[in-house]
């Protein structure tokens, strides 16, 4: 077995594997030498999935057997030249990982080495059929369609949406399908691939895939192709595969958003890679944290260093005490959810070695320093404020932690869980039957409506929000109080025309609509010309149209629901919580914590988080205001 020679940490030396030339008749044969990491250094960085850690082979290395996956293996067998030496860096064996301590040392310089390298190869995998490798050819021809890569993937492709639609029309559909098959490859899923492609020389970036090679650009272009003509394209694949789901396009457009190719703007905040990236996969989860610092402006502030000797459940700690200590914010505990897999870790860390299957409420800062620099993407964006601009007050003890917060009311009653609303029949949002109950086509909108209307403590809800905007408030609530630009929608009063309108610059039709105590409708909405309304039923508001926005853009912001529930709590307040939510949990608005979030008392007065929780009504620091502040004990 090959026996690896210790790296000089002083030279800055990185090992680099030199490829020997071979038909792929014959055994893998190449060398290891050590080099002092440069930008002038000449090699090629791979970037792949490993694969079954069980199914391994063996390749040759300075005459010493070392095994590798089999994945790799295939990776190194159609890469392998049939007359030249070639240079690659390649982590799993150019880092001994038997060592941990080099393992933790060289995870940190991998920012450098692809960034350094020459180029990039991605390795898909080998190609399944011939499909594939036309897959291959019409991503080159999506990308050769637009002038100016950079400029459109930063300003938009709308100008090339028919260019693509007739690319898409012209493909075989079983093309077409093979390309949605190569976004599903394992290597999109990969922890490590988003920093490895996002510092990667762009230009000169390479996805293999078989004997067929793409530009990355491509690729990325392919992605946001395939979203602008989702509707054509979704229509070809259920030609050849009813079955088919057309989305894993997404992995592109997540990789590309995160690409740092303006040196003007600043790095990346590590809260939100770790929510961005969240569903992706490692072998070793700690890898989860550990694959997302060379990409992070502020891994170094927070004092996160990788340390293999650490268990997943220590290192994820150690992160949210730091960052609590580095940040002045407490919006990490937002990322809490369910289920968990280590058993010890406290109910305020997240585990982020769990995908996150239900999406997040809480708004964070993309870019280290916020987001209100000259282009930033994401300025516009209003994050909510809870705790206005309190700063937290923490003591952290083993696995509990102490934080002064306040506690302003308690579940009353709660309803089913969302799991799918966006789906349903959203223009039927808002019909009520000849009682005054809702009779939508969403048993789940059904359910969390009538829960308002037929409230016990129906009089403290139209005390806290006014008899006459309980129904604003619902509606509100539903989206989060943001339309999908992610900026608040405007109230009824506002007549700024530019409040008006949401990002697909829809002006809805004018209503007003007023819900007494009883469930009774006022004056009914105008009708909308789409909704179709029995003689039975009535049109008692327009949920999208109230919040002046087109349907799209409320079938959209409605998504913010799903996998949630919807709570009335003690105090009058109505919210979104978590699915683990039941009667008699706690909401409470922690010091520096931008969002409200959902306690679980155990016994005595120590509590458990569940999650952070949309309040109507508590968003922007009202309840400082209302209610004392108390030091709470999570564990």
């Amino acid at each position: 077995m090959y026996q690896y020679s210790p790296l000089e940490e002083s030279k800055g030396e990185i090992r680099l594997l030199e490829l020997h030339p071979g038909d792929s008749g014959k055994g893998i044969q190449c060398s290891l030498r050590h080099a002092t990491l440069a930008s002038t250094l000449e090699y090629t960085a791979l970037s792949y999935t490993w694969g079954d850690p069980k199914n391994l082979k063996a390749i040759v290395v300075d005459g010493e057997t070392l095994e590798v996956t089999a994945n790799l293996f295939d990776a190194l067998r159609h890469l392998r030249s049939l007359r030249k030496t070639q240079t690659f860096w390649v982590d799993a064996v150019c880092i001994n990982q038997g060592d941990l301590g080099e393992r933790s040392k060289q995870v940190l310089r991998m920012r450098d080495i692809y960034a350094f390298a020459k180029t990039v190869k991605v390795w898909l995998g080998p190609a399944d059929d011939d499909d594939d490798c036309a897959a291959m050819a019409l991503v080159k021809k999506l990308g050769a369609a637009v002038s100016d890569p950079e400029e459109a993937l930063a300003q938009g492709f709308n100008e090339y949406e028919q260019a693509f639609m007739g690319i898409f029309e012209g493909a075989e559909p079983g093309v077409v399908r093979a390309l949605g098959r190569l976004f599903k490859r394992p290597w999109w899923t990969r922890i490590w691939v988003v920093q490895e492609l996002s510092l990667a020389k762009q230009q000169a970036a390479i996805v293999r895939c078989g004997e067929a090679a793409a530009p990355w650009l491509s690729f990325l272009i392919a992605a946001y192709a395939i979203e602008s003509c989702w509707f054509v394209v979704d229509a070809i694949v259920s030609l050849v595969a009813p079955d088919d789901k057309v989305d894993a396009f997404n992995n592109g457009i997540r990789m590309a958003q995160c690409r740092r190719v303006d040196p003007t703007h600043p790095p990346f905040a590590l809260l939100e890679l770790l929510h961005q990236h969240r569903d992706c996969e490692s072998t070793d989860p700690r890898d989860k944290v550990y694959g997302l610092l060379g990409l992070s402006g502020d891994a170094e502030d927070i004092g996160i260093t990788p340390s293999y000797d650490q268990t997943p459940e220590e290192i994820f700690i150690d992160l949210f005490e730091k960052h609590v200590l580095a940040t002045k914010s407490l919006d990490m505990i937002c990322a809490v959810r369910f289920p968990r897999r280590p058993t010890n870790l406290p109910s305020w860390v997240p585990d982020w070695s769990v995908d996150q299957t239900v999406p997040g409420i809480c708004i964070n800062d993309r870019y280290v320093g916020g987001n209100d620099f000259a282009a930033s993407p994401i300025a516009h964006f209003q994050r909510y404020a809870a705790s206005g601009a309190s700063l937290p007050q923490v003591s952290f003890s083993g696995m509990r932690m102490s934080a002064m917060g306040i506690c302003f009311g308690r579940i009353a009653s709660v309803g089913c869980v969302d799991e799918g609303m966006t789906f349903d029949d959203i223009e039927s949002f808002g019909r009520a039957d000849e009682t005054g109950k809702s009779a939508s086509e969403s048993d789940t909108f059904n359910e969390w409506l009538n829960m308002v209307l037929d409230s016990p403590i129906w009089d403290d809800i139209a005390g806290r929000y006014g008899k006459e905007d309980v129904i604003d408030a619902f509606c509100r609530t539903m989206v989060g109080n943001r339309n999908n630009r992610m900026m608040r929608p405007p109230d009824q009063a506002d007549t700024d025309p530019e409040a008006q309108r949401d990002d697909l610059d829809d002006t809805p039709s004018e209503y007003s609509e007023t819900v007494d105590e009883n469930g009774d409708d006022g004056k009914q909405a105008e009708e909308d010309d789409a909704m179709s309304v029995s003689s039975e039923d009535s049109v008692l508001f327009s949920p999208h149209e109230m919040l002046r926005m087109t349907i799209d853009g409320f079938r959209s912001s409605i998504q913010v629901a799903w996998g949630k529930r919807f709570a009335i709590f003690d105090s009058g307040h109505i919210g979104i919580v978590p699915e683990q939510a039941r009667v008699g949990d706690v909401v409470a608005v922690l010091l520096g914590c931008t969002m409200p979030l959902l306690l679980r008392r155990n016994q005595g007065s120590v509590c458990s988080v569940l999650g952070e929780c949309y309040v109507h009504g508590a968003m922007d620091g009202e309840v400082l205001q209302e209610s004392a502040q108390e030091m709470l004990l999570l564990e």
